[in-house]
């Protein structure tokens, strides 16, 4: 077999070249901190960071809404206790109303305090939150949930729905509750229970204090236990909260070490494995030299 020098030439160029392809492929993976450069490098492994790339993504979308819906389930327990507080209020003071012995300008100071209340809870079913949407309205969050006065009554302006929340792939929690379901309706309503015991210390007969104290006290207690029973699923909503952002930490752990498996690079084979290319590359630039420098011309005088 014949050996031309330009076949030695091309080989070496060539040889020359692949080596440094590789070197210059080994400076791109320390430079990036990966040891896919790109995908073609290896598209398996590709194909699957970018699939765990999104579902990483995704989680930590759902761990973000978990924090919103926390926000925005504090905001409505913080009302509620204040809710709650006003009820404990008025119950006082309706117990005290019924004491035979209040003459009527008592009793007039005593309703006078239970409008301010009414007023209160009025103020508290009718609260924003920071968008400016009603908490207890239902889907109609733009307009009031409660409309109305202690004279002539208050409605309920809002639907039974309840704003939800999709805090991990499979849950929408609700974060929001319908009026009706804490306050209660036009006429069984904690409204209504104020404003016909106001009516009642404020115009009605000594005699028929006894009877409207019984029926406010009834009335008022039945609102607690809409309260309670509110404020209860709220506590139970953020212990699954709690629960699906512990899954949703140790989840985004496993994309994290997995993604690492997948792309970072080990540094220290990658220093070695430089060392040992520009070693190659050097032997094979300086063999190339002598080689390209032989000639027959050399030995002729």
């Amino acid at each position: 077999m014949r050996i031309s020098t330009s076949m030695i030439y091309d080989q070496g160029v060539s040889a020359l070249q692949q080596q440094s392809a590789s070197l210059l492929y080994t400076q791109q993976q320390i430079a990036s901190g990966r040891k896919i450069v790109t995908p073609a490098d290896d598209p398996v492994a590709s194909a699957r960071a970018l699939d765990v790339t999104q579902s990483r993504s995704v989680n930590t979308q759902f761990t973000r809404n978990q924090g919103y819906a926390q926000d925005a389930l504090k905001l409505v327990e913080g009302q509620l206790t204040g809710a709650g507080d006003i009820l404990q209020y008025a119950r006082d003071r309706v117990l005290e109303a019924g004491n035979p012995t209040l003459s009527a300008s008592d009793r007039r100071a005593i309703a006078t305090d239970l409008r301010a209340q009414f007023d209160s809870m009025l103020a508290i079913a009718n609260t924003r939150d920071a968008n400016g949407d009603y908490l207890f309205a239902g889907y109609q969050s733009r307009d009031p949930a409660f409309s109305g006065n202690a004279d002539g009554g208050v409605s309920y302006q809002g639907d039974q729905g309840s704003r939800t929340m999709q805090v991990s792939s499979s849950r929408f929690m609700p974060t929001t509750f319908a009026g009706e379901q804490v306050f209660g309706s036009d006429s069984a309503g904690v409204f209504a229970t104020l404003s016909t015991f106001i009516s009642a210390l404020e115009d009605g007969p000594v005699s028929g204090v006894s009877g409207a104290v019984t029926t406010a006290l009834d009335g008022i207690d039945r609102n607690f236990d809409r309260v309670l029973s509110a404020q209860a699923q709220i506590g139970s909503q953020q212990v699954e909260i709690d629960q699906l952002s512990s899954i949703g930490s140790d989840l985004d752990l496993q994309y994290a070490t997995t993604l690492s498996n997948l792309q970072d690079l080990d540094y220290n084979e990658a220093f070695s494995r430089l060392s040992q290319q520009q070693t190659i590359l050097q032997a094979a630039q300086q063999s190339f030299l002598k080689i390209t420098g032989l000639s027959l011309f050399n030995y002729l005088n």
